[in-house]
């Protein structure tokens, strides 16, 4: 029997749920991804700084006024971990300070210090893991199913665009999570659990929510922008190159205009780094006492590229449904 009138036929098979069809997409994008040993490495690197904070909040919640060795001994470290380079930013400053001169442990300080080792886990050790990670999972999740034509079987199914794109969304959040999300609840969690009694939670208790909605305001627009990257493209190369080449130019332009910068500019100009951006945004969120001149600007700048990036992402994957 010859083959004729190829084309979209009606799906007669047994349908599920409008609500958890792009989920099957998601599970095949997590399950091609877990392949990768790379990215297993990394998601295990991503946990170990967390343990090591958690020994931080430790010598912090033990340490007394009267126990001269442990309070310098928080001290050093904190410097160590929170302040390296003495410069002050950012905080980290009067977070060195406290532990300086404390003789107890109020509520508002030990909100702060808990927020400087959440900081430092946002803004140190996560993107050195998160942004390769996009470089290996984002790719080619939509490039190479535009050059193997695999859309023509997505859609053939009772699939919408927007569900196939939240389906891959949702495979690489799922990663991004794991690493932002995960590790800096457990951190919170260790930290509770070392302390001498929960009332600690008195004074930290919308810490776990900052958390989330740090880890929401740097997955969003990654994930967003990374898959945008991979449906302009059907050479997942490109797009990998694309991904690093914002993250690195953007960080070697900001420090070329340090120099020429003002206190009037300065928030604008460093809009051009995403890795400043996220950083300056994680620490107005977690806590009052990082002063962020400008955060407007930063949010903003967040919102466009999370609109404009789906926005051409959906275009895209419309594009070659269109006849």
């Amino acid at each position: 029997m010859p083959i004729h009138d190829p084309g979209y036929r009606e799906w007669n098979g047994k349908r599920g749920s409008l609500l958890t069809r792009w989920m099957v997409v998601a599970e095949i994008g997590i399950r091609r991804a877990w392949l990768s040993m790379w990215l297993r490495r990394m998601m295990f690197f991503a946990w170990v700084p967390a343990a090591m904070m958690g020994f931080m909040i430790f010598m912090y919640e033990q340490a007394d006024g009267r126990d001269e060795f442990t309070g310098r001994a928080v001290m050093g470290l904190s410097q160590l971990l929170l302040d390296p380079t003495g410069s002050g930013k950012n905080g980290f400053s009067s977070v060195t300070e406290l532990v300086q001169r404390r003789t107890e442990s109020p509520g508002s300080e030990r909100h702060l210090f808990w927020s400087a080792l959440l900081l430092t886990l946002f803004r140190r050790s996560q993107p050195f893991i998160l942004i390769p990670m996009i470089g290996v999972i984002v790719p080619p999740l939509i490039s190479q199913d535009f050059r193997s034509r695999a859309f023509l079987l997505y859609f053939s199914r009772p699939l919408t665009r927007g569900q196939y794109i939240l389906g891959k969304a949702a495979s690489v959040m799922f990663f991004l999570l794991m690493i932002t999300l995960v590790p800096a609840l457990l951190l919170f969690i260790m930290g509770v659990t070392l302390s001498p009694d929960l009332s600690v939670l008195s004074s930290t208790w919308d810490l776990p929510l900052r958390i989330l909605l740090v880890s929401l305001v740097i997955v969003v627009p990654c994930t967003s922008l990374s898959l945008m990257l991979s449906s302009l493209t059907t050479e997942s190369r490109y797009a990998s190159f694309g991904w690093f080449a914002i993250w690195i130019l953007g960080s070697l332009t900001y420090g070329a205009l340090i120099p020429m910068m003002s206190s009037e500019t300065h928030s604008v100009l460093q809009c051009v780094s995403l890795f400043h951006v996220f950083s300056d945004v994680a620490a107005w969120i977690l806590d009052k006492n990082f002063e962020v001149q400008g955060i407007e600007t930063r949010l903003i700048l967040l919102g466009l590229i999370t609109t404009l990036s789906l926005a051409v992402l959906y275009r895209r994957v419309s594009a070659p449904m269109q006849i």
